[in-house]
């Protein structure tokens, strides 16, 4: 049986992702060469000082505009997605269990509209998650050894347009990196405000957290990624969200999912929540 991997890298049919990147800045098809090894090295070294890597220019401004022009193309299958949740993504119904104080139980807005991988297929972003360069390269500069697409059938790539209202919430990621390719920047805010490493697996420095959600302290890291900028989160150890959109134009961002074992799926509630009722099941 064919794995969800094999299928993706099947339907790039002549599709050619490359073309979007800027090859001669992220040496993406030149692996084995002292300029990539060095790059990936330098990359490698500040994700690990910063906890968030900002790469621009990493799509050439075709590129984006190749792009952005493919994402019009799906805006109508788009999920309207308005909800609240706490920092941790715990589910509502264990909430009260958790102790006076935590800041798992401040609930926070999310409004946006999202394109699940299911009504990707056969598209030119489509096509740039499943590129093999651009999951070996990603691998590279996390050092491991490899990266497998993610198993589920609509998170593991995400067309993410958040329109005039539009907000994310504080968060952390559930997995130790995310990856996001910036396409689109709203006219008016949107902008990604950050902790990067307020919490590690020895201290998760809640009253730091709290204070954050509540607006009592303010993001060490305030930002606008320019169209064509591909980020690394450490994304489980950084709170992070995007601020209210304003004026007429979109932010407008894709989210590729690359894990570190295969199989990685998630709970059905939450797929449904993003996705909607009518996304796939298990």
């Amino acid at each position: 049986m064919a794995t969800r991997t094999s299928e993706a890298i099947d339907n790039l049919q002549g599709l050619d992702p490359g073309g979007l990147v800027d090859l001669e800045r992220y040496p993406l098809l030149e692996r084995e060469s002292p300029a990539y090894q060095a790059l990936v090295n330098a990359l490698h070294d500040r994700l690990v000082a910063e906890k968030i890597l900002p790469m621009e220019g990493f799509l050439t401004p075709e590129g984006v505009e190749r792009l952005v022009a493919d994402a019009g193309t799906m805006e109508s299958k788009a999920f309207h997605c308005d909800k609240t949740g706490n920092p941790y993504g715990i589910d509502p119904a264990e909430i009260d269990a958790l102790p006076d104080g935590h800041p798992g139980k401040i609930m926070s807005p999310t409004v946006r509209d999202g394109v699940g991988y299911h009504d990707m297929q056969g598209s030119l972003c489509a096509a740039l998650y499943a590129w093999p360069p651009l999951r070996r390269f990603v691998a590279d500069v996390l050092k491991v050894r490899e990266l497998f697409l993610q198993d589920d059938p609509s998170n593991a790539l995400v067309l993410q347009f958040y329109k005039p209202g539009g907000k994310l919430a504080w968060h952390f990621d559930r997995s130790k990196y995310s990856t996001i390719l910036q396409l689109q920047a709203a006219d008016e805010g949107g902008y990604f405000e950050a902790a990067p490493g307020i919490r590690d697996p020895e201290n998760e420095n809640y009253d730091a957290v709290r204070g954050l959600v509540l607006g009592e302290s303010d993001p060490p890291l305030r930002r606008r990624s320019k169209p064509g900028t591909f980020v690394i989160i450490n994304g489980n150890h950084t709170l992070h969200r995007v601020t209210d959109i304003g004026g007429d134009r979109a932010r407008m961002s894709l989210i590729l999912a690359y894990e570190e074992e295969p199989g990685v799926r998630l709970p059905v509630y939450l797929r449904r929540i993003f996705f909607g009722p009518d996304c796939p099941g298990d």
